[in-house]
């Protein structure tokens, strides 16, 4: 079960894309063998706590600039007029009976207050695929999360990735996410299943407990 659900987790991403096989001016053919792009981004869960309330709310909030450095070329680049930057905002219970996890959207109301969402089609009570939505000058993502359950829990905000310009080929992009936050409550995880998270979901998560 644990297996399962921590791989989902971290090979589920952004939604499911069909690259065209040629490029118009409302689209972008990508590179197939490898990816031009990749930039490092950030997110981060407000108010941070390790322990809520029934009825709290958590905003996730995500928000880059255009300009990015590629980390494969230390170049700066303007990634404007992208057709659609997105990944995954997974959730878990974290069973300390029987020391796994579930899946565990239902426990949460959860709204996309800047930019969009949308079930994730393979797993819909793993989380939500979520867009960022475009500005003048970055990109920008705000979730809230109603915590309408107890028990303790995990939140994932997984990478992202990105089909290309709009109008250029070639131009697709990953997009590293960390969560920034200056304590991500991983003792909850620990404690939960017996073993901490690894450096790679460690990366992404989010674990609280609500009362």
């Amino acid at each position: 079960m644990v297996t399962k659900f921590l791989k989902l987790v971290l090979l589920i991403t952004a939604t499911p894309i069909l690259f065209g096989s040629s490029c118009n001016k409302n689209g972008s053919k990508p590179c197939t063998r490898v990816t031009p792009y990749s930039f490092n981004v950030t997110g981060e869960f407000n108010t941070q706590k390790e322990i809520y309330n029934v009825g709290d709310t958590i905003f996730l909030k995500s928000t880059f600039p255009k300009l990015l450095t590629n980390q494969i070329s230390s170049q700066q680049v303007d990634y404007s007029n992208s057709l659609a930057i997105g990944g995954n905002c997974n959730f878990g219970i974290l069973d300390t009976v029987t020391k796994s996890i579930s899946e565990g959207l239902s426990k949460f109301n959860v709204l996309a207050i800047t930019g969009s969402s949308t079930l994730i089609n393979s797993s819909s009570n793993l989380g939500l695929n979520v867009q960022f939505k475009e500005t003048s000058t970055n990109y920008e993502l705000k979730i809230s999360i109603l915590l309408i359950s107890k028990g303790i829990f995990s939140v994932v905000m997984t990478d992202l990735s990105s089909q290309g310009l709009r109008g250029q080929n070639c131009t697709n992009a990953g997009f590293s996410m960390t969560v920034t936050n200056s304590n991500k409550n991983l003792n909850l995880f620990q404690y939960a299943l017996g073993y901490p998270a690894d450096a790679m979901l460690a990366k992404n998560i989010y674990c609280f407990r609500v009362q």
